[in-house]
């Protein structure tokens, strides 16, 4: 993956193998993680946002943002138009940054990796941008999101490419369909982060 060796961070990520060194990388990268995600193009917050606003047209609508990161995500949220979000994420050091984003966030959270989504159900939409993939949130966060949800609300999530690679994260969202838990009213590839030719699925779902 060209464009990926330059960068120590973004080599590792593809690498965790641990709750602590999950927690560790994200520290150590929360100071310069924006440059690095901008310098290699990375187009899946846009997409994701993309989609909510297709199937949630009422703006003003409570949006809950999983493993916001330094808020890339939801300036993306909040650059599709969206009003009220609230985010979280497992990393104090990149929720300190998110904090610093003027008119984005309603509230934030540190949540811990035994307990990442301690959250109650009021929020319309639910997004985990970049967070439902191999080496971080396993198939089955997929179910335990949509029991977040009331009936007609939406999760919007990325499944990179080589997240696609292991059949069990498809499965779990076309369980959730066969089962009659969710609706799945969109599922499109494009681009995901472009400097090292990785591609992303973008999955809406709906709980039922």
């Amino acid at each position: 993956m060209t464009g990926q060796q330059d960068n120590p961070f973004l080599k590792q990520a593809y690498k965790l193998d641990s709750q602590q060194a999950t927690k560790e990388l994200y520290r150590d990268w929360a100071e310069s993680y924006d440059d690095t995600m901008a310098s290699h193009d990375y187009r899946t917050p846009a997409r994701c946002a993309e989609a909510l606003l297709r199937h949630l047209p009422d703006r003003t609508a409570p949006i809950f943002d999983i493993g916001c990161g330094t808020g890339i995500s939801g300036m993306a949220l909040a650059g599709a138009g969206f009003a009220t979000i609230d985010g979280s994420d497992i990393s104090e050091e990149m929720v300190d940054k998110a904090r610093n984003l003027a008119g984005v966030y309603r509230n934030l959270s540190v949540v811990s990796l035994e307990n990442p989504f301690s959250f109650d159900n009021s929020y319309a939409a639910i997004t985990a941008m970049g967070v439902i993939a191999e080496k971080h949130a396993p198939p089955e966060a997929i179910s335990q999101l949509l029991d977040k949800l009331s009936a007609g609300g939406l999760l919007v999530f990325s499944l990179n490419n080589h997240t696609l690679e292991n059949p069990a994260y498809m499965a779990a969202c076309n369980a959730a369909a066969q089962t009659g838990k969710a609706e799945i009213l969109e599922q499109e590839m494009g681009p995901h982060i472009v400097r090292l030719g990785m591609t992303s699925r973008i999955m809406v779902l709906k709980k039922l």
